[in-house]
């Protein structure tokens, strides 16, 4: 028994010395990839459309540069909502 107090509070510095990193990732994962998701179709498909109207030569590059400047201001959730944006873009594209 003596033996194994030791090795649980070694283990227990390192979880709490891990934990913040832990937690960083994990908000970057949630706020980065799932929340965009929950973004009603509508909303996306309503900028989709407003960027094709109003920039009807390259609409694609007018949602990147919006992503881009999410990406370089660390916005995870707006990157991913144009991210969406530039794909149903490029379908629509596609499909005309």
């Amino acid at each position: 028994m003596s033996e194994i107090l030791p090795l649980i509070f070694k283990w227990g510095l390192v979880a709490l010395a891990a934990s913040p990193i832990v937690i960083g990732i994990g908000w970057e994962i949630v706020e980065g990839s799932i929340l965009p998701r929950l973004i009603p179709h509508k909303e996306i498909e309503g900028l989709a459309d407003d960027l094709i109207r109003r920039y009807p030569s390259d609409p694609q590059e007018a949602a990147f540069v919006e992503e881009h400047a999410a990406w370089f201001r660390s916005e995870s959730y707006d990157q991913g909502k144009w991210h969406r944006v530039r794909k149903l873009i490029r379908q629509k594209m596609a499909g005309r």
